[in-house]
């Protein structure tokens, strides 16, 4: 992959040598993340202790969207022909979301379990390198390009946050950290529009590798999606 990233730097530096276009942008990124496969669900349930007055999802890994957000910026070639070579950097945040239907509670002496209402967010902060290439076709004064790639993220803290509130009127939080997959690569597919310096697009990314790999004795198929969607500003 560093070898990948290497070769696409190097070739754009070549390119920017021989006098073709080069655009900068930065984008502002939002999107709608799930999980699927076997074991992401739509609802699970809050494990809950009245001792440590703490608790945790049971599944965290949901399969209903939430929503992410993020910033980036690129830099892509654009050559006499419209082929397009770049790169993109970021930061972002990809949510996913599960509703929770009920409390499996313990005390001290005793189990105890109610119906409930709630949610729970599953927050995976990622970096992300997305090398890309495509073709732009103009009809101006509107430019559409197409592009294609791999993201290359690297997953630096996943954290759960969740509440609900029982039949009787109880209120649960949670709030841990989760260990998960360090890194993954995606392939990309991604339309861009743009009019003058400003731009909006539209990408889906689709993960091989599952959040759960290292579970054992249950199901442990977990796969990213993503849908992107945001906004650019070309700065030169």
């Amino acid at each position: 992959m560093k070898k990948l990233i290497l070769t696409f730097t190097a070739i754009i530096t070549l390119t920017i040598a021989h006098g073709q276009k080069t655009e900068y942008r930065i984008s502002l990124n939002s999107g709608l993340f799930s999980y699927v496969g076997q074991s992401a669900d739509e609802i699970t349930f809050i494990n809950f202790s009245d001792q440590t007055q703490s608790g945790y999802t049971n599944n965290p890994y949901g399969s209903k969207n939430g929503l992410c957000y993020g910033v980036s910026g690129n830099i892509q070639r654009v050559t006499k022909r419209n082929f397009i070579l770049g790169l993109d950097l970021g930061y972002e945040v990809l949510r996913s979301k599960i509703s929770i239907l009920g409390i499996a509670g313990s005390s001290e002496t005793s189990t105890y379990g109610y119906p409930a209402t709630g949610q729970t967010f599953l927050n995976n902060n990622f970096m992300n390198i997305n090398p890309f290439f495509g073709y732009r076709i103009v009809a101006k004064p509107i430019i559409l390009d197409i592009t294609g790639g791999i993201d290359y993220a690297y997953c630096f803290k996943s954290n759960e946050d969740g509440n609900a509130i029982d039949s009787n009127g109880k209120k649960y939080e949670t709030s841990r950290d989760i260990e998960t997959i360090k890194s993954e690569v995606r392939p990309r597919i991604q339309i861009s529009t743009n009019y003058k310096k400003y731009g909006l697009y539209v990408g889906y990314s689709y993960g091989f590798t599952s959040y759960m790999s290292d579970y054992i004795g249950i199901p442990n198929e977990s796969y990213a999606r993503l849908l992107r969607f945001g906004l650019t500003y070309q700065i030169k």
